[in-house]
């Protein structure tokens, strides 16, 4: 039986290391092949898990929802994903997974133009290419279009496509700007033909006074009384894991697998990646925190993105 949903997000904070023996294999399941969610493989090669009792396995799903179905059907014991899907779930109706942890409330979105659009609004009429309406990456470029006066769907010449077909349509002209996340910002930044329009981290900090949430480590309602140890631990190396990264002692892992997981290939691209991925890395939280979140739930709740299920405090245990 489905259960029913409920999204949370706790401040990833110094915890004590709880025992996690009842269960031996814990898996995971994380939803892209991106900076934000590179923490299990970094955290693994560190010996975190084992750290902290952990036999942990990592597994890749390539769609956020299907992560979150995977978790309900008792697939998996924890996900590392966007917030959308399970954002999603709940103003659906569907709430009983929590997210016990904040990885990243840093975004590496950005607009990727063309050297000659100087501004956002320069777009207005033209061509773009965006992510599909079911993702976060939409959601948040159309909050920030409201927020600049633009309708998304109505101001832009918008075409939807996945990662790799939005970076070709860039690169032949058949597009002014794109949607995009790190790693590929950098790689296209560096070559030189290509500039950040807008930074939807910054844009979305000035707008709403903080960041949004963008990946979070979430497990089952019931497990937070009954296996707290065990979400504990998996904290616990998380948390480890931020601190390795914050120190630069990720370089080496970092460069290891620079083509396999960010397709980062020249020394240029990854110096600029390992100093995103510091950057991105944050511990942000507090009631302000929370009430931004909510008004960029609010926002998208206008623009008809997401039902209106009226108070939306439930989302955070603070």
């Amino acid at each position: 039986m489905i259960k029913r949903l409920l999204v949370t997000t706790i401040l990833l904070s110094i915890l004590s290391p709880g025992f996690a023996s009842a269960i031996d294999k814990l898996t995971g399941i994380h939803s892209a092949r991106v900076m934000s969610q590179s923490l299990p493989w970094m955290a693994e090669e560190a010996g975190l898990f084992k750290k902290y009792n952990l036999d942990y396995e990592q597994v890749f799903v390539s769609s956020s929802s299907i992560v979150t179905a995977a978790l309900l059907g008792g697939d998996a014991e924890m996900t590392l994903t966007g917030g959308i899907g399970n954002v999603s779930a709940y103003v659906r109706g569907t709430t009983d997974v929590v997210f016990v942890a904040g990885v990243k409330n840093v975004m590496t979105q950005s607009v990727v133009a063309g050297k000659a659009i100087k501004r956002p609004e320069d777009l207005k009429g033209k061509k773009i290419g965006n992510f599909s309406r079911v993702t976060g990456a939409y959601f948040f470029s159309a909050v920030i279009a409201k927020e600049h006066g633009l309708d998304i769907e109505k101001d832009f010449q918008s075409i939807p496509a996945e990662t790799g077909a939005l970076i070709a349509l860039l690169e032949r002209g058949e597009v002014e700007a794109i949607n995009m996340f790190e790693p590929h910002v950098t790689k296209l930044v560096v070559s030189g033909r290509y500039r950040v329009l807008m930074d939807f981290d910054k844009e979305l900090k000035r707008i709403f006074g903080a960041p949004p949430l963008k990946t979070g480590m979430a497990v089952l309602k019931d497990s937070v009384g009954k296996q707290a140890a065990l979400i504990n631990s998996i904290r616990g190396a998380y948390v480890d894991g931020i601190k390795l990264i914050k120190a630069g002692k990720d370089e080496a892992f970092f460069k290891a697998h620079a083509k396999e997981f960010f397709n980062l290939t020249t020394p240029e691209e990854i110096a600029a990646g390992i100093k995103s991925s510091r950057e991105n890395f944050a511990d942000v939280g507090g009631d302000a925190f929370f009430k931004a979140q909510n008004k960029i739930l609010q926002t998208g709740i206008s623009l008809g993105l997401l039902p209106n299920v009226g108070n939306l405090n439930d989302l955070w245990v603070k």
